[in-house]
């Protein structure tokens, strides 16, 4: 299964429809054990799809719902933390924090890579795996994002500059504005 879900991250890094719902998830400035929260409404429903929907249509005792929810939420927060771990040749096997920071650096080097999640044997066998020896230099998208939660989901639809709409509405305050992602590598 989490081979499935490492396919269904990359395609969400190389589909234009998909990056709109999944870049909410790569716009925190800091990767901390919070950061593997922020995702899009459609993302987490895609996502859950994915991961829940074969444990049922293949019928798993119900429990392993449950369970295996807890154990994703636990290793999000892993690998989604800022703390400063050595996996060693581990990390060949087991994806940890060290490969998941530059998975959401702010780097065009690794805008595709090290997709998966728990098995960083994915992106070592198929190519995708990224790992110097130093730390990102920054983390998020090199372009605007909204910061608002609702102006994110209607920035995966349109986007808009949201300092310019809040002056149109009559607001006052800093917002941050809206950008193009390329894909063309």
């Amino acid at each position: 299964m989490t081979f499935i879900f490492t396919g269904s991250n990359r395609w969400q890094h190389h589909s234009k429809l998909l990056w709109r719902t999944h870049e909410a998830h790569h716009s925190n400035k800091e990767v901390d054990w919070l950061a593997g929260t922020r995702s899009h409404a459609v993302e987490i429903l895609i996502n859950q799809t994915v991961e829940f929907a074969p444990i049922i249509l293949l019928g798993a005792n119900p429990i392993v719902v449950p369970i295996k929810a807890l154990l994703d939420a636990v290793w999000g927060m892993y690998i989604h933390s800022n703390i400063d771990v050595r996996s060693g040749k581990l990390q060949y096997i087991i994806n940890g924090p060290e490969m998941h920071q530059w998975h959401h650096a702010n780097d065009r080097r690794v805008f595709y890579a090290n997709f998966s999640t728990k098995f960083a044997i994915w992106d070592w066998l198929f190519g995708t795996a990224f790992l110097p020896d130093e730390k990102p230099g920054a983390y998020g998208l090199y372009y605007d994002y909204p910061k608002d939660y609702f102006l994110q989901h209607a920035f995966s639809v349109k986007r808009l500059d949201e300092n310019r709409l809040v002056k149109s509405i009559g607001g006052s305050g800093y917002i941050m504005g809206a950008g193009e992602r390329s894909f063309d590598g």
